[in-house]
C-alpha cells in the first residue's frame, strides 16, 4: 500500500471537488471563475479525499487570494507523520495556500483580504504579509518600492471584500 500524501492540483471547476464543503463554510457555491486549486489527501489503492481549497483571481496585475477551506475531518485520521509532509505546523491551510501561490506560476503579488482570526495566521504562515491597510495581506513574490506596493493595496482595497 502506497503512504499516504498530501497534493495540491489545479482544476478547472472547484464544485464536484469542493461544492459542499465550501456550502458548509461559506454557505455559498465556489466561485465559477478561475483559479482553483484542491489539497488532495491520497490514501493508497487509487482513493482520494478533498482536503482544503484555495481559489484565485486576476485583478490588474495582481492576484487575488481567498476562499480557502479546509475539512477539518482529516486531521484526526492522519498521522503526524503524515502532516508533517505539509509542512512544519502540519496545516492543511497552510499547505493548500502556499502551494497555490507557488503554483501560480509567475512573479505577480498576491493579495488577499483576510478578517478571521484562525484565517490571518494560517495565512502569515503560508508567507503572506500585513500590509498598511486592515485586513489586506499580500505576497510579494518580488519587491516593488515601497510607494508602489502601497498603491497596488489601495487599488485593492477599493475592491474589497473579495
Amino acid at each position: 500500500m502506497m503512504a499516504r500524501r498530501f497534493e495540491v492540483v489545479e482544476v478547472k471547476d472547484a464544485e464536484p471537488f469542493v461544492g459542499y464543503l465550501f456550502e458548509r463554510v461559506f454557505a455559498a457555491k465556489p466561485p465559477d471563475f478561475p483559479r482553483h486549486f484542491v489539497c488532495l489527501l491520497h490514501e493508497g489503492d487509487g482513493r482520494i479525499r478533498v482536503a482544503g481549497y484555495a481559489h484565485f483571481s486576476r485583478f490588474e496585475s495582481v492576484w487575488l487570494g481567498g476562499g480557502l477551506v479546509v475539512d477539518k475531518s482529516i486531521y484526526p485520521t492522519v498521522t503526524r507523520e503524515e502532516l508533517a509532509g505539509v509542512g512544519p505546523n502540519g496545516s492543511i491551510g497552510e499547505f493548500t495556500v502556499a502551494e497555490a501561490i507557488r503554483q501560480l506560476g509567475d512573479d505577480d503579488p498576491v493579495l488577499a483580504y483576510i478578517g478571521d482570526p484562525r484565517s490571518i495566521i494560517v495565512n502569515l504562515n503560508a508567507g503572506y504579509v500585513e500590509t498598511h491597510i486592515p485586513k489586506i495581506y499580500a505576497v510579494w513574490k518580488r519587491r516593488f518600492t515601497p510607494e508602489l506596493e502601497r498603491q497596488i493595496c489601495e487599488r485593492v482595497s477599493r475592491i474589497a471584500p473579495f
